[in-house]
């Protein structure tokens, strides 16, 4: 009897998933052929790319860590570049604000087309940060470490 309530409620459950699916929330509307509308694919590419500069401050942080075990100022600027682009990733973060559902779609698409604009410049931010205090750390291993050479 239990396994027999237990497939029922899967088989219900996975008729229900693609009615769930179909349905569409008022604050992400979309086309006639169910593709995203303009705005909510601008919407959607912001966060998309929000969710790829944070997947990267675990990155910044090691290489951060790592940077300040050296014994010498040589790191400082590569440390500063990489607090900068954390901060600069906090501050867009702060500073962003859901469009409102109410307002236009025009206005909404103008946002976050704006905020886009912005991720970018924080993205040229991160990774050029990132990538400088990488080649430091290649160029000036730390004490102890070992340069691995690539064989020939």
């Amino acid at each position: 009897m239990k396994n027999s309530c237990k497939n029922s409620l899967r088989v219900a459950l996975a008729a229900l998933i693609p009615v769930l699916a179909a349905c569409s929330s008022p604050n992400k509307p979309t086309t006639e052929n169910g593709a995203p509308s303009p705005t909510s694919a601008a919407e959607i590419a912001l966060m998309s790319k929000h969710d790829s500069l944070m997947a990267q401050t675990d990155q910044l942080y090691k290489l951060k860590t790592k940077l300040s075990g050296y014994h010498s100022e040589a790191p400082a600027p590569y440390i500063q570049g990489l607090k900068a682009a954390d901060a600069a990733m906090m501050n867009w973060m702060h500073q962003y604000k859901a469009s409102d559902s109410t307002a236009t779609p025009e206005a909404r698409l103008a946002y976050f087309q704006q905020q886009q604009q912005m991720l970018n410049t924080v993205q040229r931010q991160f990774r050029s940060s990132l990538d400088s205090a990488t080649r430091f750390l290649t160029q000036h291993p730390p004490a102890g470490e070992v340069q691995s050479t690539p064989a020939k």
